[in-house]
């Protein structure tokens, strides 16, 4: 026993670690206490990579692989604490409508059961006409059947930016408007590519038990996000007032939806969508949003905090080093603080840089995490935060993840 502890200590684990593990609640192998490159088993050209959790809080990475001829594949892997699992393959296709923004995802339930979505077209010479496929993974065999689609026959027009609610059947989507029948052709007349809001449900074993329209003109192609307060959800969105795309959050309290809530008014005028929406996290009272906004033609990265499950918000933190490029993400880093990523412009290039906020909305010193390429290319990043380690993803000709121990994140935000 003593050599056992004497070998662990060598390996310069953090003593609460130890603990976890001489008490047998570890659920994964002990990380190495050191900031170390841990690229996912994922092909070239991968992309979109997108972060889970299950409920014992080990991480899960999803992405898409390119196959060629063969069209596509979602694909996950689980962090085993040295190396990541053999890919598992969600479903692949031919069919599929691949965009840098628009992504599939991955979701873990209390029971083990999965949640999976992605997007396909209604025909292949449809440029825009796509749909969203959700499928599930039953926790005792492993395999993967699909439960539901959205907007399947769209020909000129589409459903997509689908969020989960993290570790629940609950979901966020953009869809057109159901005047014609929720999932019917639209494209033609006065609601050409006019997008709502819409919240879905689902059941045990994965059936849809509900589907409803929160919001009836919101902007067209940003992602959106959805969490979970003490009493209810919360969905962030930008939102389309005439041609103000701001930052907005619906809330659902006792099985009602609030009206939309902007969390600042930026009042930034675009008649056009950004492709940049907000992230979103929620827990007990606290939720936090960011997200960019180039209203008055500067850029910026900002963060609002509320302490009342979203009702009001405080104003704005300043996230960025004076030249973002945007498509930030948050995460709770502990019980004080969050741990932002996001995209800076640093010269001719772009660096991937971090930065905790506090729960008083005190931004902490920044640090670059990686060198990412400019434009699309990089996708957007992606975290995760476990009890002990920062897991940091983005795209560089292939999915690239970077795994940073707390201690380190600490060292470097101080």
């Amino acid at each position: 026993m003593r050599r056992l502890l004497a070998n662990l200590l060598h390996l310069t684990f953090s003593f609460p670690l130890l603990l976890r593990l001489l008490s047998g609640t570890e659920a994964t192998p002990l990380l190495l206490a050191e900031t170390r490159r841990i690229d996912p088993p994922a092909a070239a050209e991968s992309g979109m990579p997108f972060f889970t959790q299950d409920q014992n809080g080990n991480i899960l990475l999803a992405w898409s692989d390119t196959l060629g001829a063969e069209g596509h594949a979602l694909r996950f892997s689980r962090w085993m604490g040295k190396a990541w699992s053999a890919p598992e393959t969600i479903t692949k296709g031919n069919d599929w409508f691949a965009n840098w923004a628009d992504f599939g995802s991955l979701n873990v339930l209390p029971d083990g059961s999965m949640l999976a979505h992605w997007l396909t077209r209604s025909a292949p010479e449809n440029k825009y006409g796509y749909g969203i496929r959700v499928t599930r993974r039953d926790p005792k065999t492993g395999s993967w059947q699909q439960v539901h689609g959205m907007s399947l026959d769209e020909q000129q027009d589409y459903a997509g930016f689908l969020s989960f609610a993290p570790g629940t059947g609950y979901a966020a989507y953009l869809s057109p408007p159901a005047h014609s029948g929720h999932g019917a052709a639209h494209g033609n007349g006065d609601h050409d590519h006019r997008k709502t809001l819409r919240f879905l449900r689902f059941g045990n074993g994965g059936k849809p038990v509900g589907d409803e329209e929160i919001d009836a003109d919101v902007c067209s192609c940003c992602p959106t996000a959805t969490g979970r307060t003490r009493d209810g959800w919360v969905v962030a969105y930008r939102d389309h007032r005439g041609e103000v795309r701001d930052i907005s959050v619906l809330r659902n309290v006792n099985g009602k939806w609030s009206e939309p809530r902007t969390v600042h008014a930026d009042n930034w005028k675009i008649n056009g969508c950004p492709t940049d929406g907000p992230s979103l996290v929620a827990r007990d009272e606290r939720v936090a949003v960011t997200w960019t906004t180039r209203a008055g033609g500067v850029a910026k990265v900002q963060a609002a905090l509320s302490a009342n499950q979203g009702e009001q918000f405080q104003a704005p933190v300043s996230i960025d080093d004076g030249s973002p490029l945007g498509r930030p993400v948050i995460a709770a880093f502990d019980g004080a603080s969050y741990l932002l990523a996001w995209l800076e412009r640093q010269g001719d290039g772009v660096e991937l840089r971090l930065r905790r906020l506090t729960h008083a909305g005190d931004a902490l010193p920044s640090f670059v995490a990686a060198k990412v390429p400019l434009g699309r290319a990089s996708g957007f990043p992606k975290i995760a935060v476990t009890q002990d380690a920062v897991f940091v993803a983005w795209r560089d000709q292939r999915v690239r993840v970077l795994l940073l121990p707390k201690e380190e994140v600490l060292r470097r935000s101080r």
